[in-house]
């Protein structure tokens, strides 16, 4: 199972085999909220409340 490192606590993190950019995990040790921003290597960003807000502001105006 492939796997990346958290930003936050440096922790690894396995993501799925089938997981795509843009899937959201959550990082076992720290709780964290992490997007899946590369898939070769895993890469994992800290995913932002703020972030998550203006998806929905978007979709909203189409």
């Amino acid at each position: 199972m492939p796997a990346g490192t958290c930003p936050e606590c440096e922790a690894d993190v396995h993501v799925d085999t089938d997981a795509d950019k843009g899937d959201v995990v959550t990082c076992e040790e720290c709780a964290t909220e992490l997007e899946v921003v590369g898939l070769d290597p895993v890469e994992l960003d800290i995913v932002e409340e703020d972030s998550l807000a203006d998806d929905d502001d978007e979709e909203e105006e189409f």
